[in-house]
């Protein structure tokens, strides 16, 4: 995927939890890699067009995020807001 489509889905997904949720905070669980840490730079303009909304980034290790999102889905957590793990 190309940094393009990348963005256009984090801020779609963003749309849609803040649509879904009503939320000020939006959580985002995701790994640590360079298209995210690029991701996260970004999400400073998207605060800044957008003050109402605060995005908190959580980064872990892909097999941590597996584990920490299996277990949120069988307990119906809820812990986040989008997520993502890999480029597809």
């Amino acid at each position: 995927m190309t940094p393009i489509p990348k963005r256009l889905l984090l801020v779609t997904g963003l749309c849609v939890a803040m649509a879904s949720h009503a939320a000020e905070t939006v959580t985002i669980a995701t790994v640590n890699n360079s298209d995210m840490i690029r991701m996260q730079r970004l999400s400073k303009v998207f605060e800044q067009q957008h003050p109402e909304v605060k995005l908190n980034w959580v980064v872990l290790e892909e097999n941590v995020l597996r584990q920490r999102l299996t277990t949120d889905i069988a307990t119906q957590g809820g812990q986040f807001d989008v997520l993502t793990i890999g480029t597809y």
